[in-house]
C-alpha cells in the first residue's frame, strides 16, 4: 500500500516519512521498557519514587503512553490513504511524537512536574484531532469524523486521570472508562478491516455488516465504558450485569460472521479475530462477575491485554509490511508473539481468580509473556520502519 507524497519537499528520513513509522516503533520500545519497569516494582517494590503512585503510573502509561502512540500512528496513515492527502511527516510529526515523548519521560525521571507531562499529553492530542480532523474535512468525509469524539473523550479522560493520581479508588475507575474508550476504537476499525482483510486473503464471501449492527457493537461498548467510570454507589443493581451480557451477544455474533475459524493457517488473520474475541469474553465475565471489584480489575486485563494489546501487536505487523512493499507474510516467531499477547491477558485475567495465592505468579508470567511478544516484534519491524521501502517507492 503507498499513499502519494508532496511533490517539491525533501525527502524526510524513511522513519518520519508516515507516521505509522515512528508511532509503532516508539510504541514497541516503550511497551518493552515500561513493562520491564512493572516487573522490576513487582519483585523489588521498595524501588520506587514516592512521587507518583506506581498503578496509577502503570495504568496510565500503558494506555495514554503505549496505546496512543500506535493510535496516532494508525489514524494518521489511515487518513491520508482514505482522503489521498499526504499525510503528516517530517517536522509536523517530529513534533507531534516529540510531546509523547516528552510527557513519557517527565513521568518516568520526574514524577513531581505532573502539570508539564500534562500539558505535552494535550498538546500532543490536541495536534493528533487537527492533523485528522482537517484531512476528513477537506474531503467531507464525515463518516470518519467518527474518531474525533473518542479522541476528545479520551482526551477528557487523561485530563481527569491526572486530577485523579492521588486517588486510587477514582483513578482507577477513570483507567478502566478509558480502557473501554480505547476498545471502541478496536470496535470501529476492527469492523472495517477485520473482514476485509479476511475476505481478500480467504475469499469466503464475507457481507458487510448491517448498519444496526455497527450502531449496537459500538453503542454498547461506549455504554460500558460510560458505567466503568462510575462510583460503586451508581453502579448496583442488576442492570450493568444485563448490559454486559448483551453487549457480549452482540459482540459474538458480529465476530461469528467474520468466519474466524477458518484463519488457522494465517496468523495475521487469526490473531486479529482471537484479539477481537476477549471482548466478548471480557463482557461475559464480568456479567458473571456481578459487583465483584476484585474480579472486575483481573477481568479487564484480557481486555487490556488480550484485545487492545493483541490487536495492536497484529495491526502494527501487518501496517509495517503493506505500507513499506512488502508481501503481507510474518515469521513463525511472530505467530508466537501474537499468541503470548493473548495467552499474556488470559493468565493476568483468570489465574487470580482461580486461586488468589497464585497472584503474584500471574503478574510475573504475565508481564514476561508481553516482554516477550513485543521484543519479538522489535527484531523483526525495527529495520522495517526505519529503513526504506522495499519496493523503492516514497513512503
Amino acid at each position: 500500500m503507498q499513499i502519494n507524497m508532496p511533490s517539491g519537499e525533501p525527502e524526510p528520513a524513511p522513519l518520519w516519512r508516515l507516521s505509522f513509522r515512528a508511532g509503532f516503533l516508539l510504541a514497541g520500545v516503550f511497551a518493552v521498557l515500561a513493562m520491564l519497569r512493572w516487573l522490576h516494582w513487582i519483585l523489588f517494590p521498595g524501588q520506587w519514587d514516592a512521587a507518583l503512585p506506581p498503578h496509577w503510573w502503570h495504568a496510565h502509561e500503558m494506555v495514554f503512553g503505549f496505546a496512543m502512540a500506535v493510535v496516532a500512528g494508525f489514524l494518521l496513515t489511515a487518513v491520508a490513504n482514505w482522503t489521498g492527502i499526504p499525510g503528516t511527516r517530517g517536522g509536523r510529526l517530529q513534533l507531534l511524537f516529540g510531546l509523547w515523548l516528552l510527557a513519557r519521560c517527565l513521568l518516568w525521571l520526574v514524577p513531581a512536574w505532573l502539570w508539564l507531562a500534562w500539558a505535552a499529553e494535550m498538546l500532543f492530542m490536541l495536534l493528533l484531532v487537527l492533523e485528522l480532523t482537517r484531512r476528513v474535512w477537506a474531503r467531507r468525509q464525515w463518516r470518519n469524523l467518527l474518531f474525533v469524539p473518542v479522541l476528545l473523550a479520551l482526551a477528557a479522560l487523561d485530563t481527569a486521570s491526572y486530577l485523579s493520581a492521588d486517588d486510587p479508588l477514582r483513578s482507577t475507575r477513570l483507567h478502566y472508562g478509558t480502557l473501554w474508550m480505547v476498545t471502541v476504537l478496536v470496535v470501529i476499525v476492527g469492523g472495517r478491516v477485520i473482514p476485509l482483510f479476511t475476505n481478500n486473503r480467504l475469499s469466503l464471501g464475507i457481507s458487510p455488516s448491517p448498519g444496526w449492527l455497527d450502531v449496537l457493537a459500538i453503542g454498547s461498548v461506549v455504554l460500558v465504558g460510560v458505567s466503568a467510570t462510575l462510583e460503586p454507589a451508581y453502579r448496583s443493581g442488576h442492570w450493568l450485569q444485563w448490559l454486559y451480557l448483551a453487549s457480549s451477544m452482540i459482540h459474538l455474533y458480529r465476530l461469528g460472521r467474520w468466519r474466524g475459524w477458518k484463519t488457522g493457517g494465517v496468523p495475521l488473520l487469526w490473531s486479529m479475530h482471537l484479539s477481537y474475541l476477549c471482548i466478548p469474553l471480557t463482557l461475559a465475565g464480568l456479567a458473571w462477575a456481578g459487583d465483584d471489584p476484585v474480579a472486575e480489575k483481573n477481568l479487564i486485563h484480557l481486555l487490556a491485554i488480550g484485545t487492545i494489546g493483541g490487536m495492536i501487536l497484529t495491526m502494527m505487523s501487518r501496517v509495517s509490511l503493506g505500507h513499506t512493499g512488502r508481501a503481507l507474510d510474518t515469521p513463525g516467531y511472530m505467530a508466537w508473539a501474537f499468541a503470548a499477547i493473548v495467552l499474556a491477558g488470559a493468565v493476568r485475567a483468570l489465574l487470580p481468580l482461580a486461586a488468589v495465592e497464585l497472584s503474584p505468579w500471574a503478574w510475573r508470567l504475565s508481564a514476561a509473556l508481553w516482554i516477550i511478544g513485543f521484543s519479538a516484534f522489535l527484531y523483526r519491524y525495527l529495520p522495517i520502519l526505519a529503513g526504506p521501502r522495499a519496493d523503492g517507492k516514497p513512503g
